[in-house]
């Protein structure tokens, strides 16, 4: 599982639990076992080997006690250093931490995310988060925004199967992995992208490509395949254009490279449409039910594609969108009840599957 996987796996820090207390001072071993803690002296941090994943370093970086870069270190690691993952979470500052152990080697302790160039995710156990982290809340994430989800209105697609676009062109092996680095900010809330018009000229599709790739746009995708299309555009760097088109990774059609072009690319859409008709393409659901692929929308000013929840208390989650003409495209996290102060709901397109 890639780090596009179904559901991002860091957690807010939790109040150390009692036993964390216990062993203030403790120094963990660095022999492989089933538990340790965390040095103490930036507070203890319970952890388990919940995930047989991993991450390979970018960038020489340092092994810490505790997941906060105030706290002391093991040891430096080497450059394209593989650690094996046990946990993660996401301290109380919002920044990313796994507990692993140095590949071939004992040698175990916490690794700032943003170190990482490649994250390759396989949760064992408690979806791969460290213990003690305080589970999700619908009730609490929906609050008075939270509705009735109803299906969408059946149609002849519904008993196809989900497109499976070409596997040798899904994934551009010539373009960086995203890692866990943060690019971009959450946008003004009263922030609205400019867009193309909808009814402009289609911009066309590969003869090349168009046989076999052309005839599946608009028809059911699964989830992976949404968000290995839109970590392309990301890898890529797109440039934000109201007016420009660019290909999709299976180069079978070009979209408008603005917020909405963007999310209709990654649906594989038949054309780009906008902020004021992506919702003829899907439906409301709840902010506690969203998955990988699914959008944040406002009406006629904003549209992102989220990625996974970024907590396991899921008020918090990964997004990728083409943000403006400045910043093209980004990959951050925001925080649920920012996006609904903000005037965002969330959809889902009609035809995705899991």
């Amino acid at each position: 599982m890639t780090h596009q996987a179904s559901r991002r796996r860091w957690a807010r820090r939790a109040v150390p639990l009692a036993v964390g207390a216990l062993l203030a001072g403790v120094v963990p071993s660095l022999a492989i076992q089933n538990w340790a803690y965390a040095a103490a002296g930036c507070g203890s941090q319970p952890v388990a080997n919940n995930d047989d994943g991993f991450i390979v370093l970018g960038e020489s970086a340092p092994l810490h006690k505790a997941p906060y870069n105030a706290c002391g270190v093991f040891q430096t690691v080497p450059a394209n250093t593989k650690i094996w993952t046990w946990c993660t979470i996401e301290n109380d500052y919002g920044n990313t931490w796994i507990w692993g152990r140095i590949d071939g080697t004992q040698n175990q302790g916490w690794m700032y995310i943003e170190h990482a160039k490649q994250v390759e995710e396989a949760p064992t156990s408690n979806d791969g988060w460290c213990p003690g982290e305080a589970p999700a809340d619908p009730d609490a994430i929906d609050g008075a925004d939270r509705i009735v989800e109803q299906a969408p209105p059946a149609d002849a697609d519904d008993a196809l199967p989900p497109a499976d676009f070409d596997p040798a062109t899904d994934v551009d092996t010539a373009v960086p992995t995203v890692g866990g680095a943060e690019k971009g900010v959450e946008p003004d809330a009263d922030y609205v992208a400019p867009e193309g018009d909808e009814d402009a000229p289609d911009a066309g599709t590969s003869t090349l490509a168009a046989a076999a790739a052309a005839l599946k746009y608009g028809k059911p995708i699964k989830r992976t395949k949404v968000i290995a299309r839109a970590k392309n555009w990301y890898s890529r760097n797109v440039q934000y254009s109201q007016s420009a088109y660019a290909w999709d990774v299976n180069h079978g059609k070009k979209f408008r490279t603005d917020c909405s072009g963007f999310v209709s690319m990654s649906w594989a859409l038949t054309s780009s449409r906008t902020t004021r008709t992506l919702d003829g393409v899907s439906h409301r659901i709840n902010w506690s039910s969203l998955k990988p692929g699914d959008m944040v929308l406002r009406s006629g000013h904003h549209v992102q594609l989220f990625e996974k929840w970024a907590n396991k208390a899921h008020t918090r989650f990964w997004l990728y969108e083409e943000g403006n003409p400045n910043s093209d495209m980004n990959h951050y996290k925001l925080y649920v009840s920012t996006a609904k102060s903000n005037g965002f709901k969330p959809w889902r397109y009609n035809k995705i599957r899991d």
